[in-house]
């Protein structure tokens, strides 16, 4: 057993509970230490059970390692799984609340016929998983890496004429070369107007001269996500577009001097926001100034103006001010930071700003 079952065993203990029913896929990656698909992990003080079906069962003998024993299911897999509850003789089994569908959820409790109770339960690992371990780190990094150098390399493919979905397809194409399993959520490329809207679906639309393209880009490498934002100019940059990305690049700079071990998160939040509402932009900055990655694009921590917890060494997450004028234009600039035991390390790479 690794360490990671260990911690939610000692959980769950003070939890009182007998096991915990996980189902989301980024929870029992981080928990078997693997990429995992189309499972269920029973997490028992007598017995990990790993669940799934003849499609993954070959590949689960090779990354499992002991961390689980293996049940391959054929038929319902919540007949087995509450099966292998009955069997253990378990009576408190967690579920996780946030993401077992209500149909699943009701099938176990068939299948349960009452000898057992489904217990709702938020966060046991998730908590967990705000603080990363060397070996995350290293993957992020490479993550971080291969984002940075893509958003290097397609500035030659910004001109005139290009369609924002051409711009998409090049990067997918680049970023699988330099060793990433995908993209990390659907690739924004945001032309002229379109980059006033935050999360802009990449459409038709040709790049035009003298105007910003904002990319958002993130990668999967090994089920790692990473997260940058940089935004390109084509031709001459109006006053009042400098003056914006001016502001923001500013924002972004005294929030990340802020970053430490026990520096409240709503205070990074506030740091980036009195800046730009001070410039009169206020009602412009329309998002949260960060957010963690790590299995997932969007994790914990939350960066908020409404989080009171401390920061603590190992959390990684974005920080990633933006000014959005509708109709005209939006600036954001997003980096990748990692809390240090001293301060804190930008690991977005190092492409000009």
């Amino acid at each position: 057993m690794n360490r990671r079952l260990r911690n939610i065993h000692s959980a769950l203990k003070q939890r009182r509970l007998d096991a915990l029913l996980v189902c989301w896929p980024a929870n029992i990656s981080y928990l078997t230490e693997s990429q995992s698909r189309d499972s269920y992990l029973l997490v028992c003080r007598k017995e990990d059970i790993y669940f799934t079906d003849s499609r993954y069962s070959e590949e689960a003998k090779i990354f499992l390692k002991g961390n689980a024993k293996l049940k391959e299911c054929n038929g319902s897999v919540f007949k087995h799984i509450a099966q292998t509850v009955l069997g253990f003789k378990l009576k408190k089994v967690g579920i996780e609340e946030r993401y077992l569908p209500t149909a699943e959820f009701a099938r176990i409790k068939e299948y349960a016929g009452g000898k057992f109770d489904l217990i709702p339960t938020h966060g046991i690992i998730e908590d967990k998983r705000q603080v990363k371990d060397n070996r995350e780190l290293a993957k992020l990094k490479e993550a971080a890496r291969i984002t940075a150098l893509a958003l290097e390399y397609i500035k030659q493919f910004l001109v005139p004429g290009v369609k924002e979905v051409e711009v998409v397809a090049e990067l997918e194409r680049f970023i699988r070369y330099q060793g990433a399993r995908a993209s990390a959520f659907d690739i924004i490329v945001a032309s002229g107007p379109n980059s006033s809207r935050p999360h802009h679906l990449s459409g038709e639309r040709k790049l035009k001269d003298n105007e910003p393209v904002l990319i958002d880009l993130g990668v999967d490498y090994q089920g790692y996500k990473s997260d940058l934002t940089r935004v390109f100019f084509l031709g001459k940059m109006n006053v009042l577009v400098r003056k914006v990305y001016d502001i923001v690049l500013k924002a972004q700079e005294l929030a990340i001097r802020r970053i430490h071990p026990g520096a409240e998160m709503a205070g990074i939040d506030r740091v980036a926001r009195a800046y730009i509402a001070k410039k009169g932009y206020a009602k412009n900055f329309t998002h949260n100034l960060g957010h963690g990655f790590g299995l997932e694009v969007h994790e914990d921590p939350r960066i908020s103006g409404n989080e009171a917890s401390a920061l603590k060494p190992g959390m990684t997450f974005t920080v990633e001010p933006g000014i959005y004028l509708p109709g005209r234009f939006g600036i954001r600039i997003e980096d990748m930071v990692l809390v240090t035991r001293k301060g804190c390390e930008v690991i977005s790479g190092s492409i000009n700003k």
